[in-house]
Order: structure tokens, then C-alpha cells, then sequence
């Protein structure tokens, strides 16, 4: 008999697959954050599993989004201080930089993750 949590389980079922099958089940419950046995019982009850991953995956594009706010408005500052001829446009160069590379690698991020869905 097996203790874990708040109950105990005693039944036991065995499942046979391939190799390929196992690999495809250990990622699926790594992806919802759940071990291989609590991922099958999970779906044998009739429950359809959330990937843990698409919560980390929407913070991550959120901090992304939030990043590229910030370089949006220094964007903004360096050209309106630039208007009145105080300051040199030269900081426009890299910071165009590198609101294109976070661009360039959200996009790759989403593909990435739209492909293993």
C-alpha cells in the first residue's frame, strides 16, 4: 500500500506502452506539473489537464510586454527632448536596438511555444 497526501492508495494499475507513448505521458505531466500517476488517474477520472506551463508562459510575455512599455517611453522621452534641440538624438540608435531584439524574441517565444501545443 502506497501513503502519499492525505490518503492512501492500495490499488494499483498497470498500464502498458511503448516508448514513444511514455515519453509523450511523462511530458504531458511534466507540463501540468503533476507526476506521471497523478496525470493518468487525472484523466481516468474524466478531468482534462491544464498545462502548468501556459500560466509561466503568460507571466513571462507579461514581463515582456511590460519591458517593452518601458522602452516605448524612453522612445518617447529621448525624441521630445530631441525636438527642443537639448539633446542629441544619438541614444535613439540603440534603443531602437534593442526594442527590435525583445521584439524578435517574443516572436521567436511564441513560435517556439505554439509548436508544442
Amino acid at each position: 500500500m502506497m501513503i502519499r497526501g492525505t490518503r492512501p492508495r492500495k490499488n494499483r494499475i498497470e498500464v502498458w506502452c511503448d516508448d514513444d507513448e511514455l515519453a509523450k505521458i511523462k511530458a504531458n505531466a511534466k507540463d501540468t506539473k503533476l507526476s506521471n500517476s497523478e496525470f493518468l488517474r487525472n484523466l481516468g477520472k474524466g478531468y482534462e489537464p491544464k498545462s502548468a506551463f501556459d500560466k509561466e508562459a503568460i507571466r513571462g510575455l507579461a514581463k515582456l510586454h511590460a519591458d517593452q512599455d518601458r522602452l516605448g517611453a524612453l522612445l518617447a522621452q529621448c525624441l521630445s527632448e530631441g525636438k527642443g534641440g537639448s539633446s542629441p538624438l544619438k541614444n535613439v540608435g540603440p534603443l531602437l536596438q534593442e526594442i527590435e531584439s525583445l521584439q524578435t524574441f517574443i516572436a521567436k517565444l511564441v513560435l517556439e511555444q505554439a509548436r508544442s501545443l
